[in-house]
C-alpha cells in the first residue's frame, strides 16, 4: 500500500553523533498535538505536523524503552533500562520520578482513571496521582507489553514466558492465557480493539515469537483462528476506529491487517532495521514508525 512520507528524522545518539540513535517507542497526545519519542537516553518532544523538535527532556541515565500518554492529555510517562519511571506534565515539565528493582520495559495508562501501570523485568506496579505510594506486584517472568481495556477494568500483561495474565485494578490475576510455545514464543505486543468496533465486548490482540496473530476474548477464549506472518513481531497498535491494525518488529516494516487479522500488504516502505514502535495518529490519517 502506497504512503507518502510526511517529513523524516534522524536522531543521532549524544554520545556518538555519527551513530543513530536506537527509537523503542513512541506515542502521541490523545490530541495529536505532541509526538513523543524515546530515542537513546533522551524523551524527545516533536511538533506531529511539521517535524519540528519541541524539546528534548533529560532525566533518564539510560535507554529509554517506552513513553505513554494519558488519555486526558495532562501528563505523559517514560520508562528506562536505569530502573525508572518519570511523570511529565503536557508541558513538558518533570513530575515526579519512581523507581523498580529492574529496567522499565512497558507503560500504559487507564482510559478512565488514569492511573499509570509501569511494567519492569519482575515485577510491575500502579500509579496514581490520588495515592502517596506506588502499589508493587510481582511477575514470573519479563513482562514485554500492557494494555488496559476500554473500560479501565482489567490489564493485559504479556510475558517473555509466552503467558498473558489479566488482571485487575488490584493487581490480583483474574484470567491466564498460555500461549503454545512457552518461553518459545514470548508475547511481544497487546491491543484491546477501540471500543467503536467492539460494542460491549473487548477483543485483545496478540503477537508473539511463534509469529502468530490470535484474538482473545476478555474471558480468555481465543476468537477465531490464529494468523502466521512470518517475522518475529515487536509492536502493535490498532487505528483509532478499530478497522485496521498494523505489526512491525524484525520484518523492517509495517505490515497492515484488517481488525479480524487479513493481512492487506506492506505499508510504506521497508527501513533499514528494525521496528520498535509505531503509532497512529488520533485522527487515523498518519502513521510513525
Amino acid at each position: 500500500m502506497r504512503a507518502i512520507p510526511k517529513w523524516v528524522e534522524k536522531i543521532h545518539d549524544s554520545s556518538e553523533k555519527s551513530d543513530v540513535a536506537s527509537i523503542h517507542s513512541i506515542c502521541y497526545h490523545p490530541e495529536g498535538l505532541q509526538l513523543v519519542v524515546g530515542a537513546g537516553d533522551k524523551v524527545l518532544v516533536y511538533d506531529p505536523i511539521d517535524g519540528n523538535l519541541i524539546n528534548s527532556l533529560k532525566g533518564h541515565k539510560d535507554t529509554v524503552y517506552c513513553v505513554a500518554y494519558a488519555k486526558d492529555g495532562k501528563k505523559f510517562a517514560s520508562g528506562s533500562a536505569d530502573k525508572t519511571v518519570i511523570i511529565w506534565t503536557q508541558k513538558l515539565e518533570g513530575l515526579l520520578k519512581y523507581s523498580h528493582n529492574d529496567s522499565i520495559q512497558c507503560l500504559a495508562f487507564n482510559p478512565i482513571s488514569h492511573q499509570l501501570a509501569s511494567c519492569a523485568v519482575s515485577d510491575f506496579s500502579f500509579w496514581s496521582s490520588e495515592q502517596k505510594a506506588v502499589q508493587k506486584y510481582k511477575s514470573v517472568a519479563r513482562i514485554n507489553a500492557c494494555a488496559w481495556t476500554n473500560d479501565g477494568q482489567y490489564i493485559a500483561l504479556g510475558l517473555a514466558n509466552g503467558t498473558i495474565s489479566i488482571r485487575n485494578k488490584a493487581g490480583d490475576e483474574k484470567i491466564k492465557i498460555d500461549r503454545p510455545g512457552g518461553t518459545n514464543s514470548p508475547v511481544f505486543g497487546l491491543a484491546w480493539n477501540p471500543p467503536a468496533t467492539s460494542g460491549s465486548s473487548d477483543i485483545l490482540c496478540v503477537i508473539d515469537w511463534a509469529q502468530t496473530l490470535s484474538f482473545y476474548s476478555l474471558g480468555g477464549q481465543m476468537i477465531g483462528k490464529e494468523r502466521n506472518f512470518g517475522f518475529d513481531p515487536l509492536c502493535l497498535t490498532f487505528f483509532p476506529n478499530g478497522e485496521f491494525l498494523i505489526v512491525a518488529g524484525c520484518n523492517k516494516a509495517l505490515q497492515l491487517f484488517t481488525r479480524d487479522g487479513i493481512r492487506l500488504g506492506l505499508l510504506g516502505e521497508q527501513h533499514d532495521s528494525w521496528i520498535w514502535s509505531a503509532a497512529v495518529h488520533p485522527a487515523g490519517n498518519c502513521v510513525v514508525r
